[in-house]
């Protein structure tokens, strides 16, 4: 690529950005660092939510993430880039990609940490953490044998994908365990099942 070239895609990429409302919902279908999204959990149809106040009795104390039925304010999730990233605000992410979410109504982001167990299956605890650190970092991955088209690695809406906590390897869970009446467990998980499978929407 020419320099004339190289400026001109940068010219591109910068008023791109200038263009993009951060926390605004996906327009093409595609997921962007900035966009908003929700999480459903394919195997339960419930999505990824967390609520003020609401924390783990044991374990941490952190804020509580489960799997619910309700899909209002309390499972709006902000995709940011990594600390030190900011530049690639308005970017398509991607697989293998790392990210944070937010939780937009509490401003916490999702976590996990190792050697603290979830508190019905004694998997690795998930939470809203008020605070910023490693164990907020997740990956973007392909579910393992799912056909997606080869020659597109984007995040659309919709699609089966898995997220990966970075620092411990352990996958984004849900299963039909309940926390309680209305809310099934949110965990991390050693390995890859079916029970890892979400799609933004």
């Amino acid at each position: 690529m020419s320099d004339c070239e190289e400026e001109f895609v940068e010219e591109q990429q910068e008023e791109e950005q200038s263009n993009f409302e951060q926390g605004s919902r996906p327009e093409d279908g595609t997921v962007h660092y900035g966009n908003i999204i929700y999480l459903k959990h394919i195997s339960t149809g419930r999505y990824l939510v967390s609520q003020d106040g609401e924390n783990y009795e044991e374990g941490s104390g952190q804020q509580k993430v489960v799997g619910c039925d309700d899909d209002g304010d309390d499972s709006v999730w902000l995709v940011l880039p990594i600390v030190g990233q900011e530049d690639q605000m308005s970017y398509q992410v991607g697989f293998d990609d790392q990210f944070r979410l937010q939780h937009v109504a509490t401003g916490r982001y999702l976590h996990s940490h190792p050697d603290i167990p979830s508190p019905v299956t004694g998997q690795q605890e998930v939470t809203a953490f008020d605070g910023e650190d490693e164990n907020d970092i997740w990956q973007l991955q392909a579910f393992p044998d799912m056909e997606y088209d080869p020659e597109d690695y984007l995040w659309h809406l919709d699609i089966p994908v898995v997220i990966r906590h970075v620092m411990t390897g352990q996958t984004l869970h849900s299963h039909d365990e309940a926390l309680d009446d209305d809310h099934n467990e949110v965990t991390g998980y050693v390995g890859t099942d079916e029970n890892d499978q979400w799609q933004a929407v």
